[in-house]
């Protein structure tokens, strides 16, 4: 057997003329929902998406006193990891429906956020409202389990109940706060 027609290994072969089928889509932008009365109207305009393409200590600044929800949340996602950002500030938190507008992020600045989180305004409503959108958009949604009221569930057989009244495949359940590992 001559050594140039036998082939040990697995063969590739290479062309440069193929149209890719694949696309490549970013998972990484996030849609923040939040609430900041002093919020700086012009960065941040009421029931208005805006996209921030890295988070900046002036963004955070812009974002409300260091107290504020929207400016906690900036913070602790550019810490995390500074990624893009679609951040809805509403003018109240049970405004579900303006949350609607993050549907038209994608024409209105040209990002379709992957990742639709509401932290501490994550009640039953909002968590609904946002999985409508998940699964218009094919995204996902991080929510606490919440009450009615906005307080949080804490008790393992509550949360499964919660959990089930949704049926969502797009919904991850955070137990606990934002940010508060369980038990601390």
């Amino acid at each position: 057997m001559a050594l140039t027609t036998y082939h040990h290994g697995v063969t590739a072969t290479e062309t440069s003329n193929i149209t890719p089928i694949i696309k490549s889509v970013s998972m990484s932008t996030i849609a923040l929902v939040s609430t900041s009365i002093d919020a700086d109207d012009a960065k941040y305009p009421l029931d208005t998406p805006v996209l921030l393409t890295g988070i900046t200590t002036d963004d955070v600044t812009k974002a409300g006193a260091k107290d504020s929800l929207l400016s906690q949340c900036l913070q602790t996602i550019k810490s995390i990891q500074n990624t893009s950002v679609v951040v809805l500030r509403l003018s109240e938190p049970v405004d579900i429906a303006t949350v609607d507008t993050l549907l038209s992020s994608q024409s209105r600045l040209g990002v379709t956020p992957k990742i639709l989180i509401a932290p501490e305004i994550d009640t039953p409503d909002m968590t609904r409202k946002l999985i409508e959108i998940a699964k218009k958009r094919r995204a996902f949604v991080y929510a606490s389990p919440r009450a009615e009221d906005g307080t949080l569930i804490t008790v393992k057989e509550d949360i499964a109940a919660y959990r089930d009244t949704f049926a969502a495949r797009e919904l991850m359940l955070i137990e606990g706060e934002w940010g508060v590992p369980a038990g601390k």
